[in-house]
């Protein structure tokens, strides 16, 4: 994260928290299990704890992702019940690039479970520098 995400008053909001580009990687290995479009992807995004996710986010992810060479997308004009969507599946060097972040966020997890062994977690065993 970057320091020009904090805001002028020198704390850092809930959305800022969260790592801009972890939204690849649960793109890509939703992907991984089955192709899909764009609203059935913000649908498995939400199980992944995904709960209020700008759709407009997925789409540009998704034409970004297409553009590496990291998915692939076909027009499916097969729907009985509305217009022809968009379905992405996932490349062969899409499915390395998930390789990749998933050793990335094996690391990421060693770290967070190394912060959350230190951190307390009941407010009253907290120290207070004040």
């Amino acid at each position: 994260m970057n320091t020009d995400d904090t805001p002028k008053n020198g704390r850092r909001s809930e959305a800022t928290a969260q790592p801009r580009n972890w939204l690849q990687p649960f793109l890509l290995l939703s992907l991984q299990q089955w192709q899909s479009h764009g609203y059935e992807l913000m649908q498995r995004l939400a199980l992944y704890g995904f709960e209020s996710i700008d759709p407009g986010s997925v789409y540009r992810t998704l034409r970004q992702l297409e553009r590496d060479g990291l998915v692939s997308s076909d027009w499916d004009t097969n729907a009985s019940n509305g217009p022809a969507r968009r379905v992405y599946s996932l490349t062969d060097s899409g499915e390395m690039y998930l390789q990749t972040w998933a050793s990335a966020l094996r690391g990421y997890q060693s770290m967070l479970d190394s912060f959350f062994k230190s951190y307390p977690t009941d407010a009253s065993d907290r120290r207070r520098d004040t």
